[in-house]
């Protein structure tokens, strides 16, 4: 019974990583729209920086999540 309920939890932290990477995606799609690096203030630049790091880290749990399934 509890593999099944670590499978459940796993499956349902699967769905968030995936939603957050969708809107991550989005926002960094959106900012490239707007002009490369070279065209955003610092604050914008260290937000873009913020969520490059976001996501290499939601993939990196996504791979810990394969190792263990």
């Amino acid at each position: 019974m509890q593999d099944k309920w670590d499978n459940s939890k796993t499956n349902d932290r699967a769905v968030q990583i995936k939603h957050e990477l969708v809107q991550l995606f989005n926002e960094q799609t959106e900012f490239f729209r707007k002009g490369g690096r070279t065209k955003h203030t610092k604050s914008e630049v260290a937000e873009y920086e913020k969520r490059r790091e976001r996501i290499r880290g939601l993939f990196a749990e996504l791979s810990e999540m394969r190792k263990v399934a």
